[in-house]
């Protein structure tokens, strides 16, 4: 009996990872990479209004085709505040679009996120970061690790 119970709880949480998997991943990088950043300490704005410090835009993150659903979205933006951590993001601009306002009979939902990188306190290894994207820029070369 235990051994059906866990793994009947290994696929209940592979069934709800299904709904966000890789591949509904959008990147479009704007700016360099950083060292990264921990999820938990990436704000999450929802207004540009709502950013008060001089800041860069990494990128724009789309995590597309999630059901309307609260605890999808939640997870949703749970997974775009590690991603963008992950190109070291301080914080994360997030707006959506739904399908439903288009009236779409089977709505889905875009996360649109910005990753937002601010430019008041850089360290050393992020100005490192920065001179090499200008590097990578003039040479019309881009690193994707």
């Amino acid at each position: 009996m235990k051994k059906i119970t866990i793994w009947g709880a290994v696929l209940l949480l592979l069934a709800g990872c299904a709904s966000l998997e890789q591949s509904n991943l959008d990147w479009i990088p704007i700016g360099p990479d950083f060292p990264p950043t921990k999820a938990k300490n990436v704000e999450i704005l929802g207004s540009k209004a709502d950013v008060t410090r001089p800041y860069g835009n990494l990128g724009l993150l789309r995590i597309k085709n999630l059901k309307p659903d609260r605890d999808v979205l939640k997870m949703g933006v749970e997974k775009g505040r590690r991603f963008v951590a992950s190109k070291g993001a301080d914080a994360m601009l997030i707006g959506q679009y739904n399908s439903a306002e288009d009236g779409a009979t089977n709505p889905r939902v875009t996360l649109i996120i910005y990753a937002i990188k601010y430019v008041d306190d850089l360290t050393e290894e992020d100005e490192k970061a920065i001179e090499d994207f200008k590097v990578l820029g003039i040479l019309n070369e881009r690193s994707d690790s």
